[in-house]
């Protein structure tokens, strides 16, 4: 049967150059391709973000097939520095419970934090709009985002420090005192940011100048800030005049080396230069750092600050894990009302196969005038004997779980065989429910 899993890595298990392997072996459609022919995934979705690198799908699980996943994180053939044991395996409610927990920021690096719930809308759009996800994914994403919401509304999970932004201006804080007056050059546009520059910005910077492949872009994050977007060509000046230098960009290189920075340490005599990288792969060249009066700090480094705020919002938790079990309960209900529709749906269907082919071998022998008659009573007999066991199967959905019985229903009806592999489109997957595996 097929179930809701999860595989991936995140910021507890992995560091961030392990993570950053993960994000540039190879383009998220090929992950998804691989998904699909060696886990025969019949549906697909990647959350990618500086935390965390999660392929959720559904997929029947057998033996092996839990190695064979955590192979498509770790990569082999790409030998890259991330083991086994630092992926995760959810299957079923595990897998659901996990994602509205991240979704809900309960499995954020900044307990609370906002930019996760956009994540898992974006991670949701390209799904749907590359055609890797179907009805289930969709379902299960929607609903988690309206588990976060409501836990944002209903609790005080996202009160204080919320933001990887506002962790990245009290980083920079802690090295140059107080942001006012402080020049900042931001690398990218894109949604972290935009909620650091912001953040910058309220925090009384003195400037904020913003830097993009696309200039548009740029120009629209300055406006929004108050900055001014600059062009390549206007680099080199603007990192000179800086103070913090915060990356945010989505490239799969290093966009600042020891060399762009050497006319910025030369004049600045000694006086703290602060580099905040925050991307995924990294923006920065690890090298910087090593640099006379240059402080680097990557996304991982975000940690310390954190941990100095933990405690805020601590008791906000449990009241958010009992909306993340309330929501992950409705959605398992519809998940299973799904499948059992989904299997009375298929013995129907061939129940009615069954009757069309005894009426037309009864054709051969009946008259006209009796053929009405016969087709009444074939029909009346096949709802008869399916009563009970439909009446069973829909009791089983509304009584708990119903693997089981849908199980032994599909062996004694001979539906266990896949409707993809039969070749009859539009054909669906049944799914029931699974634990945690890994």
């Amino acid at each position: 049967m097929q179930l809701i899993q999860v595989l991936g890595t995140n910021h507890r298990q992995a560091s961030v150059a392990a993570r950053e392997q993960v994000v540039t072996a190879r383009p998220a459609a090929s992950l998804v391709a691989d998904a699909r022919q060696l886990l025969r995934a019949s549906e697909c979705l990647l959350l990618r973000t500086c935390n965390r690198v999660e392929l959720y799908y559904v997929a029947p699980l057998e033996p092996g097939n839990e190695d064979a996943a955590k192979a498509l994180i770790c990569g082999a053939e790409q030998d890259l520095c991330l083991t086994r044991d630092q992926v995760d395996h959810f299957v079923g409610p595990g897998a659901v419970q996990h994602l509205f927990e991240v979704a809900s920021g309960l499995d954020s690096m900044v307990l609370g934090e906002y930019e996760i719930m956009g994540q898992v809308r974006e991670a949701l759009a390209q799904a749907v709009e590359n055609g890797w996800c179907g009805p289930v994914l969709r379902r299960l994403f929607d609903h988690a985002v309206r588990t976060g919401k409501r836990a944002r509304r209903e609790t005080a999970i996202s009160s204080g420090i919320f933001s990887v932004g506002q962790c990245a201006a009290r980083m920079a804080q802690q090295v140059v005192g107080s942001l006012e007056g402080r020049r900042v050059l931001v690398f990218g546009a894109g949604r972290i940011a935009r909620v650091t520059a912001k953040h910058l910005a309220s925090s009384r910077a003195g400037s904020i100048t913003v830097f993009s492949r696309t200039y548009e872009r740029a120009q629209e994050l300055a406006d929004a800030c108050g900055g001014r977007a600059i062009t390549a060509e206007e680099l080199p000046s603007a990192l000179e005049e800086s103070d913090i230098v915060v990356g945010c960009a989505s490239a799969p290189h290093y966009v600042i080396a020891p060399g762009d920075l050497d006319a910025t340490v030369r004049c600045r005599r000694a006086r703290p230069f602060v580099v905040i990288d925050l991307g995924v792969p990294r923006n920065v060249d690890p090298a910087v750092g090593e640099m006379p009066g240059v402080h680097l700090f990557n996304i991982d480094d975000l940690e310390r600050v954190v941990a100095e705020h933990a405690g805020e919002r601590e008791q906000e938790v449990q009241r958010v894990r009992a909306i993340v079990e309330e929501e992950a309960g409705e959605f398992d209900r519809w998940l299973s009302e799904r499948s059992v529709s989904d299997v009375i749906s298929e013995l129907r269907a061939k129940a009615e196969s069954v009757r069309q082919e005894c009426l037309w071998l009864a054709e051969r022998k009946l008259s006209e005038d009796e053929l009405p008659t016969v087709a009444y009573l074939l029909d009346l007999l096949v709802r008869k004997l399916l009563h009970d066991p439909i009446s069973a199967i829909r009791g089983a959905a509304a009584d708990g779980p119903e693997a089981n019985l849908l199980a032994a229903a599909k062996r004694l009806f001979g539906l266990e065989e896949d409707p993809a592999a039969r070749g009859e489109a539009g054909a669906e997957p049944t799914l029931t429910g699974g634990s945690h595996a890994g």
